[in-house]
């Protein structure tokens, strides 16, 4: 009797630790789960003058929601972003990032609408708008960067070291044999220290219907660095364009820009090579302060000023303007 009962009360120990191993290596193979939700307000006021084109006055905006879903195992993730825009203006609704991406710790592939790795940074750009009615170009080295409408756009990242981080981006749509449009962006990025060096390339083909092509091929690289308590981007960027019926144009552009707390500001200068007697060339500066309000780290208004100038250009050869941001996460 006694033998039976100790053969029963081991039985069930056993039985009771098998089944804590099954749960515990069942919990370890379940993913974690998690799905947030929130947005922000950003409502614009700004005043504009051009030397050509006169004094304008506008509002403008937008409510962001902002849907994130990511599932988490072992060794992989997979998560999905949708962020739809609610203009102040209009009845369209429009879109920042709609994504999936998906992969494990050292590589990600990346599938839908979204912003690839910033090859010219501009810090605090409350509010940058150049002179010269767009002949003198400024080229941000973002042909292929993303948030294209009518493309698909793919994005594969490795990450080699904790320094280095690697990006081939893809981007193509085909809408007959007139209508088409690719692109290609490898970039990278590499951390030393307090400094984020940045490089790329990009090229895009783009034939439309009426039989014109273009075709841009472009570079952009810089650093990101700190200076005390002062972060600051410097870039550079040229760009070579062909388009049929217009004459070729390489565009090189500087910009240099810093934040420090509250205060921001930067310079950009551009030239463009089209061919012309003199060619057209624009610089920009511009600034920003943001202050709380009702002392809420969620809320904040930003006054911002640019100035700009162009030269050798035909119209608008001066702009100056104003805005107010408001802005409100939740």
């Amino acid at each position: 009797m006694k033998t039976s009962v100790r053969l029963s009360v081991v039985s069930s120990l056993a039985v009771l630790l098998m089944s804590a191993g099954a749960m515990a290596a069942d919990a370890a193979a379940s993913p974690s789960k998690t799905f947030t939700f929130g947005g922000d307000v950003e409502l614009d006021i700004t005043s504009n003058d051009r030397s050509d084109s006169g004094n304008n006055f506008t509002h403008g905006g937008r409510i962001k929601l902002n849907a994130v879903g990511e599932s988490k195992g072992e060794d992989y993730f997979i998560k999905g972003v949708a962020q739809p825009l609610v203009p102040f203006q209009g009845n369209t609704l429009g879109y920042d990032d709609v994504y999936l991406q998906m992969g494990r710790e050292k590589w990600d592939v990346q599938i839908g609408r979204f912003e690839a790795f910033n090859l010219f940074p501009l810090g605090k750009d409350t509010l940058i708008t150049h002179a010269g009615a767009g002949e003198a170009k400024v080229y941000e080295a973002n042909k292929v960067r993303g948030r294209k409408n009518d493309a698909l756009h793919v994005a594969l990242h490795s990450n080699p070291s904790d320094q280095l981080k690697l990006e081939m981006g893809l981007m193509a749509n085909k809408a007959g044999d007139d209508d088409s449009f690719t692109g290609v962006r490898p970039a990278m990025q590499y951390k030393i220290g307090n400094t984020t060096l940045h490089a790329g390339f990009e090229s895009v083909s783009d034939k439309a219907t009426d039989g014109t092509k273009l075709t841009q091929n472009g570079v952009g690289l810089g650093a990101a660095f700190k200076l005390g308590a002062t972060d600051v981007n410097a870039s550079v960027s040229h760009l070579k364009e062909k388009n049929t019926g217009l004459a070729d144009a390489n565009v090189t552009s500087l910009g240099v820009n810093m934040q420090r707390g509250a205060l921001g500001g930067g310079w950009i200068t551009s030239t463009t090579d089209n061919g012309a007697a003199a060619d057209p060339k624009v610089n920009t500066l511009y600034a920003t302060y943001t202050v709380p309000v009702f002392n809420s780290k969620d809320a904040t208004v930003t006054f911002a000023a640019n100035t700009s100038k162009a030269d050798n250009v035909v119209k608008d050869d001066t702009l100056n303007a104003v805005r107010m941001r408001f802005n409100y996460a939740f």
